[in-house]
């Protein structure tokens, strides 16, 4: 490694350290380094991507900014660096609890994948780590309580701390890449029901994220995968993950120190294509989790009385539960009728959905299902403009709500049992700002929100309008450290 960081390796590290300090943003989400099944399907946003090291094929150094010759022989020894920034705003002019709040937080993500291979002989080998910083942080903390609906109230996570380890992995290829297996400090959402939306501020599951207990896409747990691709097209994957209670208060550096509350397990078998090889490119995954960990009664206290009317008392217990979820998508028309395969960003539309279930009647959503349309690249000069429409409906269990409807009434509320079933009505863009920066703006207009974030408030969740939005800046690549 000595001769590995040298006077300019150095120098770039100290540039990524810079660049994270910079007032600019600050990140919640999705860019993370690639595992097989995200460079597999292409749905995971912009990521690190070893790959990518080398010269185009036309000889042109993939490396620009006034970082690129350090990094670029980096990256031939082995070390690719990258830096990617979201600055997520939130806010409710009419919706939820207490209308008319607003939100921010931003991320830095520093990834770094080392090939173990060129470094130290280990033919398959990687090393993956991704850090995130947290920054332009008001309203973090009360937001979620301010919206208190499951969908649209659980995105702005409040993040306690700086600074949070996402990702210290390591990878073995085999099979000439077809067989993956990872292990280490790592999260479920890297690999499963991978959103098939274009739009990172509203785009998940959330039975995935309530029901099955996963932690903030960010908060690495300990945790294992293993994904074979059968086909170029085809693939299946396995993985268990740690299920750690209060994720968001821990520097994820901690080992060790944070609880064990559980393991959940998931399975997926996927079949995707894209337009490099499809012209009309299809996506379909089957996924199935079971999260060993204890959770809360939806409605009953250990005493057989209702925990909403009763706050004080604990709460009854229920070991383990499991859902299924099904995702597809499918471009089904584009204006130049499939003439131009060499157009990879043709104008098309594309068809998506996403439904699960889940089969525990103590859990608080039973069914969660959207469904929407994309325009992609209606501008051929602008070929990575994308504008959405999306629906989203929710059933919560029954107990459920009527624990809301008591925790309510407790309260000083009406105390009316709030409806089972919610819809989601949703219009987004994702819109290229120039030198791969992005702009992806959401607008939500809610029915029968709940308040499962402040269920013990005497206000009733109101329908309204939700504002959302992203701002992506390829940090990375405008240093020169990622190619780009």
């Amino acid at each position: 490694m000595p001769n590995v960081l040298s006077p300019p390796a150095r120098l770039l590290l100290f540039g990524a350290g810079l660049a994270c300090a910079l007032p600019l943003l600050d990140t919640p989400a999705l860019a993370q380094s690639p595992s097989a099944v995200e460079s597999f399907t292409g749905e995971a946003g912009p990521r690190t991507n070893p790959e990518a090291i080398g010269v185009a094929p036309d000889g042109k150094v993939k490396w620009h900014g006034p970082l690129a010759p350090y990094a670029a022989s980096l990256a031939l020894a082995g070390l690719s660096f990258d830096v990617n920034v979201y600055d997520f705003f939130f806010s409710n002019p009419s919706a939820g609890l207490r209308p008319g709040q607003l939100s921010n937080s931003a991320y830095y993500l520093l990834s770094l994948d080392a090939d173990l291979d060129k470094l130290a002989g280990v033919p398959g080998g990687w090393l993956h780590i991704t850090q995130t910083f947290f920054g332009l942080r008001w309203n973090n903390r009360n937001m979620g309580a301010d919206i208190g609906d499951t969908t649209i109230g659980y995105q702005p996570t409040f993040n306690r701390d700086f600074a949070r380890l996402s990702i210290l992995t390591y990878e073995q290829r085999l099979l000439d890449d077809r067989l993956a297996i990872e292990v280490g400090r790592t999260h479920p959402n890297r690999y499963y029901a991978l959103p098939p939306c274009q739009s990172s501020v509203s785009c998940f599951q959330d039975i995935l994220q309530i029901n099955a207990g996963l932690s903030s896409p960010l908060y690495g747990v300990w945790g294992a995968n293993v994904a074979y691709k059968t086909s170029p097209d085809d693939y299946i994957q396995a993985g268990a993950f740690a299920v750690t209670g209060r994720a968001n208060f821990t520097s994820g550096w901690d080992f060790g120190h944070e609880p064990l509350n559980g393991v959940v397990t998931l399975a997926e078998i996927g079949h995707a294509t894209t337009f490099v090889t499809d012209p009309y490119p299809s996506r379909v995954a089957l996924t199935g989790f079971y999260n060993t960990a204890d959770h809360e009664d939806n409605l009953r206290t250990v005493f057989g009385t209702s925990k909403g009317l009763n706050p004080g008392d604990p709460v009854r217990l229920r070991s383990g539960t499991s859902g299924v979820i099904l995702t597809g998508s499918q471009v089904f028309w584009r204006a130049d009728g499939g003439a131009e395969p060499g157009n990879l960003n043709p104008t098309s539309l594309q068809a998506y959905t996403s439904l699960a279930y889940a089969p525990d009647p103590t859990v608080p959503i039973r069914w969660n299902a959207f469904a929407g349309l994309t325009l992609q690249a209606p501008d051929q000069s602008r070929p990575h403009d994308r504008y959405g429409v999306k629906v989203n409906w929710q059933r919560i269990s029954a107990d459920y709500a009527q624990f809301l409807g008591d925790a309510n009434f407790i309260s000083g509320g009406s105390g009316e049992i709030y409806s089972r079933d919610k819809l989601v009505f949703e219009a987004n863009a994702h819109l290229a700002l120039g030198k791969n920066i992005f702009f992806e703006p959401v607008v939500q207009y809610l029915v029968n929100g709940n308040s499962f974030w402040n269920p013990f408030t005497p206000n009733r969740t109101k329908d309204g309008f939700y504002v959302g939005a992203t701002l992506i800046v390829p940090l990375g690549q405008l240093l020169g450290l990622a190619p780009g």
